[in-house]
């Protein structure tokens, strides 16, 4: 298989988020001539980044995501749930798409004895993913 499994946390039109789930397809192309081709994703416009720790034991308030953004965990478990009551936890090798960053958000918290580190990209403000 060869398709990126995605966390996607997104809301509805009364402000309500969820979790679902999408695979992001990846297709064989010659992205780093002369190496030879592997797969990747289509590329989607991101304007910064950002390197994160959040420590163990620490516990978010109901907040919204500050940007449309995709997080890919590093290391340690953090717990997300979204107003809907449905829950992900994120761990290392995940990635996870944060939409809700105009209704009421989500809680998290992390649940591993480690940091949670991760790196956060900052998307453009549409609907693609």
């Amino acid at each position: 298989m060869n398709a990126l499994r995605v966390y996607r946390l997104s809301e509805n039109a009364v402000g309500e988020s969820s979790f679902d789930d999408f695979e992001l397809p990846r297709a064989l192309n010659n992205f780093a001539p002369p190496a030879v081709p592997f797969y990747t994703s289509a590329i989607e416009k991101a304007s910064g980044y950002t390197a994160i720790r959040i420590p163990v034991g620490w516990v978010g308030e109901l907040h919204r995501s500050p940007h449309r953004q995709m997080l890919f965990c590093s290391t340690g478990a953090l717990k997300v749930t979204a107003t809907d009551g449905s829950v992900r936890t994120v761990r290392a090798g995940d990635a996870w798409l944060m939409a809700d960053n105009i209704g009421k958000g989500h809680r998290s918290e992390v649940v591993s004895d480690v940091p949670f580190d991760a790196v956060i990209i900052l998307l453009e403000p549409q609907d693609q993913l």
